[in-house]
């Protein structure tokens, strides 16, 4: 755990960075290097990035549709219409073991996703547009490690802001194939069909009857999202995506997102990654993170009357896009509030403007994934946290809150 130590500083820092807002991401186009909070506003020039194919996937795996990377193992699933099976894959693609889920049916599987302690898997697909019946299964993830059956309940949820069900196949705005697990709530992608859109809604756990998804934004992607998967380490978050460029000619695409405030994932850098066309990737429908960098993109196989591409499983390496040198002073989220140094591997020292007045101020420390692993009181402006080596390593946030005052400070820093 962290340990928190409070001193004065013997020695001052002569003033706080009041920077201003913009982009703050070298590799944008409209960089700013003045900037020290991200607007969400950076700008990248086109990105083209090739994956690396792992193997043909095996006969069974042809209308897979969504994945997930636990234990170092790949679990996908078949889409609507197929068995309620969950597939055990090696980092290889080999088939080690069908796993059945008993008390569910799979109407249209499209996405898969876990928290701590459970596998989620989306049976949202909804290419017509008239679904009265949107499920995500829960499963217990020590049973799917231990046993080749097992049991599911599940969450019934629906869109407040649709009110058409009549059929709109492929033209409508409401079809999911993406979703994560973050914040302990599930966070949906849309397919949006008729205006090349992703909305993000939001559906909270605890929930016995049919829930209303909450909409928290949207974004235009210029495209299908078929799948998502957030790095519980850096927080980063990918979406994958095709566009069909005329004539059922399809290029595939992923937007990595990255440097956004708390679950405001479209509120940070977007920037857009063309990945190839259906010839060489297939269908892309599925895609997962293997740790912070890298990970796994599966795609489904295409059959017409003249052509037949087998489905497919590639490896992804991004570390080149999310390497940024200027972190340190940089990445401040708060002018008033000032962490050095950053990174760190062993404390930080916290320096906040201003006398803390009130008697009720507390520090809180969030991970990446916005859960407190610190919290304490503070009676001073400037004071040290020591950090535990046994903490993970990745980006945490220092939030300072004055609850007398109603106030709050924030600040980013990196363990590594």
């Amino acid at each position: 755990m962290f340990k928190f130590i409070f001193f004065l500083f013997s020695i001052g820092i002569s003033g706080f960075y009041f920077g201003q807002s913009g982009c703050t991401d070298p590799q944008a186009q409209n960089y700013n290097p003045a900037a020290v909070i991200n607007d969400g506003s950076c700008v990248y020039a086109i990105t083209n990035f090739s994956p690396v194919l792992i193997t043909d996937l095996p006969a069974n795996l042809a209308e897979n549709s969504g994945m997930t990377f636990l234990n170092n193992l790949i679990y996908s699933i078949n889409d609507g219409g197929n068995a309620t099976i969950l597939n055990e894959l090696s980092q290889n693609g080999s088939l080690i073991r069908d796993i059945h889920i008993d008390s569910a049916q799979n109407v249209d599987w499209e996405a898969i996703t876990a928290s701590e302690t459970e596998l989620f898997i989306g049976d949202f697909g909804n290419n017509s547009g008239t679904r009265t019946n949107l499920k995500i299964y829960r499963i217990n993830k020590n049973d799917v490690i231990q046993n080749d059956t097992v049991n599911s309940t599940f969450i019934q949820f629906y869109y407040p802001d649709q009110t058409n069900f009549n059929t709109q196949l492929n033209n409508n705005n409401f079809d999911c194939e993406a979703f994560i697990y973050f914040q302990d709530s599930l966070h949906l992608f849309t397919k949006g069909w008729a205006n090349l859109y992703t909305k993000h809604y939001i559906v909270p756990l605890n929930n016995t009857e049919p829930v209303a998804a909450i909409l928290k934004d949207s974004l235009f992607v210029d495209g299908l999202i078929t799948d998502a998967s957030i790095d519980s380490q850096s927080g980063n978050l990918v979406l994958l995506g095709y566009k069909n460029n005329g004539s059922n000619f399809y290029t595939s695409f992923v937007y990595l997102l990255f440097d956004f405030p708390n679950n405001q994932f479209f509120e940070g850098n977007k920037r857009r990654i063309e990945i190839g066309n259906m010839l060489t990737l297939s269908q892309t429908e599925g895609i997962a993170w293997k740790n912070q960098f890298s990970g796994f993109i599966s795609s489904e196989q295409i059959t017409s009357s003249f052509l037949t591409i087998q489905p497919k499983l590639f490896e992804f390496d991004f570390n080149s896009y999310l390497v940024n040198d200027t972190l340190g002073l940089f990445a401040l989220q708060d002018p008033k509030i000032l962490i050095y140094p950053n990174p760190t591997n062993s404390y930080v020292n916290v320096e906040i403007e201003g006398d803390l007045v009130s008697s009720d101020c507390k520090v809180f420390i969030e991970n990446s994934l916005g859960q407190i692993v610190f919290t304490s009181s503070v009676t001073k402006p400037k004071f040290s946290i020591e950090l535990a080596t046994k903490n993970e390593k990745g980006i945490y946030f220092i939030r300072v809150v004055d609850f007398h005052n109603g106030t709050h400070k924030t600040q980013k820093f990196v363990l590594n």
